[in-house]
């Protein structure tokens, strides 16, 4: 595209088109110094080294998508002025403003960067802050679960399975952790236990949901995320029940596994998903009731 100034944008709205390269360029100062930049290009990461004045960052004709950019100033330039930038990005549209090589933009999501704005701002003049929220980095979240007479597992990573196969065992108490995530928030979790019932409030982070030692069953969960981690993103969980099987998937703090039934968990599976991917759906059948049956007669 044409060149353009402080502030204005360049790449495209509403189109969903990539960013494939940039190029920026300081003109017009007797300052000395210059701008640096480099981005994270698809399936490559961060560029080894930052590019400088006018010099091609990402790539052109491979049809690989920035992610994310980092610039900053060298010289008398960074001594007088602070860059400020920000990015349109794939699925959460416009992020907060970064500055003076913080990184802006997502990373972990293969989420396409359509747009970027840049701003040479004076020192002190206060006219923009940087924010966290300029950058987008997927968490981690792992958990484990504590089995019938093996006690805790290793901990699993997003989507992979915790717990038993075929072998009948009782899932007895749960933990679940968020790692890694420059976002603000955590993930909170409830169980439904045996004779117990669902645990009157949500264990935060890593906290023990359930029973050890006590030999009850886990029968449902909940799970939900707080503040920017679920601004940005779904958790979605299902269970694998005693005679059933798989249920289907749940998400942000609805019921998955069974109440009333008796019937033990024995697996479970926990993902993140950035909102707006449409890679799961919830359902209805991820949490099974034990029904009931009202009748009432006509009496003479």
């Amino acid at each position: 595209q044409n060149y353009v100034r402080n502030g204005q944008q360049s790449g495209t709205s509403g189109q969903k088109k990539r960013l494939e390269g940039v190029q920026i360029r300081i003109e017009n100062t007797s300052l000395g110094g210059n701008i640096q930049y480099r981005t994270h290009v698809q399936d490559s990461g961060w560029e080894s080294s930052f590019k400088t004045n006018d010099e091609v960052s990402g790539t052109t004709g491979k049809a690989k998508r920035l992610e994310a950019i980092q610039i900053k100033l060298t010289g008398d330039i960074a001594k007088y002025f602070d860059v400020y930038y920000r990015v349109h990005a794939q699925g959460f549209g416009w992020l907060d403003w970064a500055k003076n090589g913080e990184s802006a933009g997502t990373e972990g999501l293969a989420y396409r960067l359509e747009s970027l704005q840049i701003k040479l701002i004076k020192k002190g003049s206060n006219e923009l802050t940087s924010s966290p929220k300029a950058f987008v980095k997927r968490p981690i979240l792992t958990y484990r679960s504590h089995v019938e007479s093996s006690g805790w597992q290793n901990y699993v990573k997003d989507g992979q399975k915790t717990g038993t196969s075929g072998k009948a065992k009782r899932l007895e108490a749960i933990q679940v952790r968020i790692e890694n995530s420059g976002l603000t928030g955590t993930v909170q979790y409830r169980t439904h236990i045996q004779n117990n019932g669902w645990e009157s409030s949500f264990k935060t982070n890593n906290g023990i949901s359930g029973t050890t030692g006590q030999k009850k069953r886990l029968e449902a969960i909940q799970i939900k995320l707080t503040e920017d981690i679920a601004q940005y993103f779904d958790v979605y969980y299902r269970a694998h029940v005693q005679s059933f099987g798989w249920l289907s998937w749940a998400k942000n703090g609805e019921s998955a596994g069974t109440e009333g039934m008796g019937a033990r968990m024995e697996s479970l599976e926990i993902r993140l998903v950035p909102k707006g991917s449409n890679q799961l759906t919830s359902s209805s059948k991820a949490f099974v009731q034990a029904p009931t049956v009202s009748y009432r007669t006509h009496v003479q």
